[in-house]
């Protein structure tokens, strides 16, 4: 049995040492580390070729290459999330972790994981693609908590599960993900288009297999001015106003939203079940529908996000597009 960590490093020198700590520390032995390095110009490329050399084939050190399916696609497929796709092609793990290098680990984190994905795997077979996640702290850079759970913090459902709330909004967090083979191979290709890696690998699992969630938190998650993304509070009315106060970027996060469903249809279209394919076909209506109709359908078919208002809310903020959508790479 082979457990893998995949960490995806960009200017990381503050914290990917603590992290790499963390992860070291793990009470499940002889975990493999696999980094990509995404052209770092700082300390961090440095560090990393020294842990390299004190834990020799543990931690296994590489550089994305660039080209084919892994070229650079901003606004189709973000940075971050095309450096996590080329280290999940790299990796032949039975179990897969995702790793920020701004997070630090629990000690027990990987055990627990692993305890909850063999339990399942021992419930539907070993050839179920499934996913389990955790709760996370939000603390500050210096890992002072700000909240000692994230869901609460975001005001985030984990129990969020089905295709149809998958395909809303996304209940997972990269860094909390273990996968085990089965839904590694399942969402190793590159998307068309994505959002981001976390989102496309939870819309596998609830398509295909299965989320399950670890409400006790396994980990830090550590917010500061560098986070490529980080925790916010949403479902508020004032998180609402805010929104309706930026609609051109809540406009551009919806067209890559639907974009990222469409691709998810041109890539597994043919596995889905019928249901499934009725449910896609309806989501992807929405931007072509009154909001009247927009709000029988998101109840028909439970489009839900984590609170009513979020969800009340897509009928206002989802905007019209074309019946031109060639969003499906």
């Amino acid at each position: 049995m082979r457990v893998t960590v995949l960490l995806a490093a960009y200017e990381g020198e503050r914290y990917i040492e603590q992290q790499l700590d963390s992860i070291l520390a793990q009470t499940v032995p002889d975990i493999q580390i696999v980094i990509s390095d995404d052209g770092s110009k700082d300390k961090t490329r440095r560090i990393l070729e020294q842990y390299a050399r004190w834990y020799p084939g543990q931690i296994v050190l590489r550089h994305r290459v660039k080209e084919g399916m892994y070229m650079d696609r901003e606004g189709q497929v973000p940075p971050m999330a095309m450096n996590f796709f080329w280290l999940l092609g790299q990796a032949d793990g039975d179990y897969l972790l995702l790793c920020d290098q701004d997070d630090v680990w629990k000690n027990h984190k990987v055990r627990t994981l692993l305890r909850r994905t063999r339990e399942l795997e021992g419930k539907f077979g070993r050839e179920y693609p499934i996913l389990v996640h955790s709760d996370m702290e939000v603390t500050d850079e210096d890992l002072n908590v700000i909240s000692p759970s994230f869901f609460r913090y975001q005001r985030s459902n984990p129990d969020r599960t089905a295709f149809s709330q998958v395909l809303a909004e996304n209940p997972v967090t990269g860094g909390a993900v273990m996968m085990n083979r089965a839904l590694a191979g399942l969402v190793r290709r590159v998307p068309g288009r994505c959002l981001m890696h976390d989102w496309w690998i939870a819309l596998g699992a609830s398509c295909f297999g299965t989320i399950s969630c670890i409400r006790e938190p396994l980990y830090q998650y550590r917010q500061h001015g560098g986070n490529t993304l980080g925790a916010s509070r949403t479902g508020s009315v004032e998180d609402l106003k805010a929104r309706m106060g930026r609609q051109t970027a809540v406009e551009e996060n919806y067209r890559r939203m639907f974009g990222q469903a469409a691709s998810f249809g041109a890539m597994y279209g043919e596995k889905m079940t019928g249901e499934q394919r009725r449910t896609l076909k309806a989501f992807l209506a929405l931007p072509l529908q009154s909001r009247e109709e927009r709000l029988r359908s998101i109840v028909r078919n439970r489009f839900f996000k984590s609170s009513p208002i979020q969800t009340l809310a897509q009928c206002v903020t989802i905007p019209r597009l074309s019946r031109k959508r060639g969003e499906n790479g």
